[in-house]
């Protein structure tokens, strides 16, 4: 009985730390799928154009641009959504009603 017990809090404590690891593995998602989706934009452009590499490098470093503006802005609001929980003495804990 003993294992199951730990393994129920083992279990519990590895999907609270995904839970609270989701909101940066998205912002991450974010940088790199921008990165990803105006590079191939670039690329097909370029191909379509003639103009290779101009494109594939505007388009790389316009996805790398929005990307780090989408990845900064979305952890500086995971920042002040924790500061103000925590001015709020809100924290971690939950409230059922």
């Amino acid at each position: 009985m003993l294992e199951g017990d730990q393994g129920g809090r083992k279990s519990s404590t590895v999907a609270e730390a995904y839970r609270k690891a989701g909101p940066y593995l998205s912002a991450s998602s974010l940088l790199t799928s921008s990165v990803g989706l105006w590079t191939v934009v670039g690329y097909f452009l370029d191909r379509k154009l003639g103009t290779a590499p101009w494109c594939l490098l505007a388009g790389s470093l316009s996805g790398i641009s929005l990307g780090f503006y989408l990845f900064l802005r979305t952890i500086l609001a995971l920042g002040a959504k924790e500061k103000a929980d925590a001015a709020n003495g809100s924290g971690d804990v939950r409230h059922e009603r």
